[in-house]
């Protein structure tokens, strides 16, 4: 076995021998599982920023858990890159979110029928239709083998920006963070290029720095469209959510990031990945400690989610706004 992040015990499934796996406490164990795309993150980032950020959040919640937590042992799985809804260019992989319920089913049933108790499943991409997969896929599973299969991402929404991608109530008061530079920021802009580079710099472009702040509604009014205005937490309803879509698409067909990529830091990035770790470890306390009910394990769109993942609503949805790579 080998230790991580002081005393936690963290291993690489891939890593074990069986003789080390049969030695495990299954019931002790808490599988760890990142479900997030390969994706084009702006011309700067790695194409697994994603993945990348969940599996960084997740280890780096691992130290702030209680100490009855922490003396579990951590076993964390390769990444799992099926995803929908990724930024339409070369290099993205695009999948159905049927394709990632049933991986994940087929994953937890596993996992359940060899003895364990707990699996947490990390993510970093904001689609509604990829996280209402892993929510519906954890859902299915716990219900039907009685473990407790967590999306902490979709907890985290609820918590934290009532549904919203955009994390400046958040993150706005952190030393070096100007709020305006939060504005718009959805994807591959400064909360995201500040997490890689905290992580991983090595895999970070250099010119992130001259990358100029650009946001969805910024591009798109300056065309002479709008998105539908809203309050956090607000639904625009399902007009209003099609025609965000479609703004949506506009833009990230022609371009490839939205936010201020270049006011991100490392620095900022610890602050960041720290921040949110704290509240992911309050949450995954309450989950494991079985105080946080299965009712709230769920994100603010999980009663609508049959428009998102039904295999006729997806379709259907699909071909409505053209969407690029889309299967079926």
């Amino acid at each position: 076995m080998s230790k991580a992040n002081g005393d936690i015990t963290l291993l690489r499934w891939e890593t074990l021998t069986k003789r080390r796996f049969d030695e495990l406490d299954r019931a002790r164990c808490v599988v760890l599982v990142t479900c997030s795309p390969i994706e084009v993150h702006g011309p700067h980032l790695p194409l697994g920023a994603d993945a990348l950020e969940g599996e960084g959040l997740a280890e780096r919640m691992l130290p702030m858990l209680p100490q009855r937590h922490r003396e579990r042992t951590f076993l964390k799985l390769p990444f799992i890159y099926t995803a929908t809804d990724v930024v339409p260019h070369p290099g993205s992989l695009f999948f159905r979110p049927s394709t990632t319920i049933a991986v994940l089913e087929d994953l937890g049933r596993s996992l359940a029928a060899q003895g364990f108790r707990d699996v947490l499943v990390s993510n970093f991409h904001g689609s509604p239709r990829h996280f209402l997969a892993i929510e519906t896929a954890c859902e299915r599973v716990s219900r039907e083998r009685g473990i407790r299969m967590v999306s902490v991402f979709s907890v985290m929404l609820s918590r934290l920006t009532g549904g919203g991608s955009e994390l400046d109530d958040v993150l706005g008061g952190l030393p070096g963070v100007n709020r305006d530079d939060l504005v718009g920021d959805t994807h591959a802009g400064l909360v995201e290029t500040a997490q890689l580079l905290a992580l991983h710099p090595e895999w970070v472009e250099r010119d992130y720095a001259r990358l100029p702040q650009q946001t969805v509604k910024s591009w798109l009014a300056a065309r002479g469209d709008q998105l539908p205005g809203m309050g956090r937490g607000d639904s625009p309803g399902i007009l209003g959510m099609i025609k965000a879509i479609r703004g949506d698409l506009r833009f990230f067909r022609a371009e490839t990031y939205s936010g201020a990529p270049g006011a991100a830091s490392p620095e900022l990035g610890d602050r960041i990945l720290d921040t949110l770790a704290s509240h992911a470890a309050t949450a995954v306390t309450e989950i494991l400690d079985g105080t946080l009910p299965p009712t709230q394990w769920h994100s603010p769109l999980w009663p609508h989610r049959f428009l998102f993942v039904h295999p006729w609503m997806v379709r259907f949805i699909n071909r409505l706004l053209g969407v690029p790579g889309a299967i079926g």
